[in-house]
């Protein structure tokens, strides 16, 4: 378990992450616009940074994953509106932000699942 002075540097190892899979996970869906309609297996990317923060705090992992998220997703999306001309919408872009940070919880419900199924496996 992490102590308290660790807390915040996890947090920013969980945004950093977060953005980069956020920036990544992005250029993929913007070369898919000149495609025919398909679904976004992209997002599942985002399950990684979950598990990534559900592991790091262990005692809040639902909590600590969104608002990594949160701040990872502002960072992203600062970046891209800075970087990259935009081809979405702004509120494509903001339902699409939206599916991340629920791509992110499942991630870190995930492990709190696992654990949860160790702790009755041993008990």
């Amino acid at each position: 378990m992490l102590q308290r002075n660790n807390r915040w540097p996890a947090s920013v190892l969980g945004v950093v992450l977060y953005t980069l899979v956020f920036i990544y996970a992005h250029h993929f869906w913007g070369a898919a616009s000149e495609q025919a309609v398909r679904g976004q297996p992209e997002l599942l990317l985002f399950l990684l940074p979950g598990i990534f923060m559900a592991l790091l705090q262990p005692e809040r992992p639902l909590l600590s994953t969104l608002w990594v998220a949160l701040g990872g997703t502002l960072l992203g999306m600062l970046w891209l509106i800075l970087a990259t001309p935009m081809i979405h919408s702004g509120l494509l872009m903001v339902a699409w932000s939206l599916s991340a940070l629920f791509w992110a919880g499942c991630g870190a419900l995930l492990i709190r699942l696992l654990r949860i199924m160790l702790a009755m496996r041993a008990g």
